[in-house]
């Protein structure tokens, strides 16, 4: 009797291709394909329903309901956030390692820095926060945690003359 189980797809390898001029192979492997504006956007918000699912304990379907978006959509764009409890329902994990791509004050500038996972991003929204107390207050303990630290090979700026001279050129 014939199997009732579908049968399932064959994964591929990753092609090489080969140089005319010479013969030489280069795997192309998992290859960056630029995204649609609606597809970032969508990106975007189940990055924000699953940063409300942590920080505010909410369940799935309702942080993607006050992100905008659905519980599908964050399935389909961060599958690794999700997972399926034994009860069927579906629980985030406490961290990924998901890239993002922030904004960082740097010597001439904003910077835009690769952050690799949730708690290097967690930790470059403390860095922006704490040199925002210290543009408040002006105490220099407040960038003390940062300093030597780097956020995806870019190192955090936490001398108060070079912050203070950003400042004063409106590039905080």
């Amino acid at each position: 009797m014939p199997s009732k189980r579908r049968p399932q797809a064959r994964r591929k390898q990753p092609r090489a291709i080969s140089l005319t001029s010479t013969n030489i192979n280069i795997p192309q492997g998992r290859r960056r394909i630029p995204q649609s504006d609606r597809a970032f956007e969508a990106k975007q918000r189940s990055f924000h329903a699953v940063a409300k699912m942590r920080h505010d304990r909410l369940s799935p379907t309702a942080a993607a309901r006050e992100a905008g978006t659905t519980l599908s959509t964050i399935r389909k764009h961060l599958p690794a956030t999700l997972r399926k409890l034994r009860t069927g329902r579906w629980a985030v994990t406490k961290s990924d390692r998901y890239i993002r791509f922030l904004s960082l004050p740097g010597l001439h500038g904003p910077v835009r820095v690769p952050a690799h996972g949730s708690k290097e991003a967690t930790f470059a929204s403390a860095y922006l926060s704490s040199i925002a107390r210290w543009a408040r207050t002006g105490k220099a303990y407040e960038l003390a945690p940062f300093h030597g630290k780097k956020i995806g090979g870019f190192e955090l700026i936490t001398a108060p003359r070079t912050l203070r001279a950003l400042g004063d050129a409106g590039l905080l």
